[in-house]
């Protein structure tokens, strides 16, 4: 099958007042054609910002440091901006995670996503709307020709981020990046949004990386999922094998914190002590030590490599399971 987009060792830095923050730091990821990889982690764990490195959209003081990014094949690391905005949209899209404030509330809906098109297609007038009214009923949009002329403020949380799929969708990209897209949204439009995104990924073929700091949101939705922490891989596998059989004590812990059914209510969920890394300077060794219940001195002096069997990989000294630990990487190494 082949491979819509490659990464391979993505180090993305941002230029701070206080020092450099390694918000991606050496990150291997990869999506085949008509695959769902699921990108999970908590806030601030470099998941979003892998997906603004891909569309060259990082934040003021943000460059890629290293590693390389390839798109159907070509390398986009470092393409120059006017051939950048030519595959933004074009064949790789995103969905934000609130479209309130990623639609413009002065134009229609209508001009939204005929703005899409003229750019890249160069269409407009009559052609640009038949599409337009097109795309808003492949993502479910009551009376989409009605709708072209509605501005975002007159539609609800759902019709937005059916319009921000439309709008992604436009122009038939390989690739579609959905970041949270269902955090703004009550618990059955989250549910109705991503089952769209999941028929619009077997019908249209397209490739998906679907990022959330909600495990429960990939389960049954993606076809692999790799789990974040500070700015590096801590775990990827297949869904089943990595809810059944999870290694990483991160990953464990993300798992423990979700409620389950038939579950004792008297009992408070487990909740990960303490915070993330401050990823300016972080700590040696594994990054999760400071947090994990089973750390010892090992995980301090070390980074465990990202390691394992087949298509499941961890990075853990004290994995879940009967599996062995993963090879240790000297601290200066790793840094370097």
């Amino acid at each position: 099958m082949p491979t819509v987009l490659e990464i391979e060792g993505l180090r993305t830095y941002i230029r701070q007042r206080r020092g450099t923050v390694r918000a991606v730091d050496g990150v291997d990821l990869r999506i085949d054609e008509g695959e769902t990889l699921g990108l999970v982690g908590e806030s601030g764990s470099g998941k979003s910002m892998t997906a603004m490195s891909i569309m060259r959209l990082l934040p003021p003081g943000g460059y890629i440091a290293g590693g390389t990014i390839k798109l159907n094949g070509r390398d986009i690391t470092h393409l120059e901006e006017d051939e950048m905005r030519k595959v933004r949209g074009e064949e790789v899209a995103v969905i934000f995670q609130d479209p309130m404030t990623s639609l413009n509330p002065t134009m229609t809906i209508g001009r939204q996503i005929g703005e899409v098109l003229r750019i890249h297609r160069g269409w407009s007038g009559e052609r640009a709307r038949q599409r337009a009214v097109e795309v808003l009923g492949l993502v479910g949009m009551p009376n989409p020709a009605e709708r072209l002329n509605t501005y975002p403020h007159q539609l609800s949380g759902g019709l937005r981020q059916r319009v921000m799929i439309a709008i992604a969708l436009a122009c038939d990209p390989t690739l579609l990046i959905a970041d949270e897209p269902t955090t703004a949204l009550d618990v059955t439009i989250q549910a109705q949004i991503l089952n769209l995104l999941d028929d619009l990924r077997r019908r249209l073929r397209m490739s998906v990386l679907l990022i959330t700091h909600d495990l429960g949101v990939i389960a049954g939705r993606a076809d692999r999922v790799a789990v974040m922490y500070a700015g590096k891989l801590v775990e990827e596998a297949p869904t089943e094998e990595l809810y059944r059989h999870m290694h990483h004590r991160y990953t464990e812990a993300l798992m423990d914190s979700i409620p389950k059914p038939g579950q004792d209510r008297s009992k408070l969920l487990y909740s990960i002590p303490g915070l993330p890394p401050d990823l300016v300077d972080p700590p040696a060794g594994c990054r999760f030590a400071p947090r994990c219940r089973f750390a010892t001195s090992e995980c301090h002096a070390f980074e465990p490599q990202l390691d394992g069997t087949g298509t499941h990989r961890y990075a853990c000294f004290h994995p879940v399971g009967d599996v062995a630990p993963s090879p240790a990487v000297p601290v200066a190494e790793a840094a370097s």
